[in-house]
């Protein structure tokens, strides 16, 4: 399992994103103050929420997205 955090300042505030790698599969957990997201890289490579809470800011979505598509490549070969 592979596990990466960013800081990103959304709106004047330092949020900490911690995104984790589920093993064999195209599933990623991240981490917002203090609330797991479950997301999954679809086979269109659009990323998709699965369970758990929103998300508690909008804008950290790109960013996210952003991380999965530039540090996880292998990803896109899973399927």
């Amino acid at each position: 399992m592979k596990n990466l955090a960013c800081s990103f300042t959304v709106n004047g505030t330092v949020k900490t994103v911690t995104l984790r790698k589920v093993p064999k599969e195209r599933k990623f957990i991240v981490g917002v103050d203090g609330i797991t997201l479950t997301y999954l890289l679809t086979e269109k490579n659009k990323i998709k929420s699965l369970k758990g809470n929103k998300l508690p800011v909008k804008e950290l979505l790109p960013h996210i997205e952003w991380m999965i598509c530039h540090y996880f490549i292998n990803t896109k070969q899973l399927i």
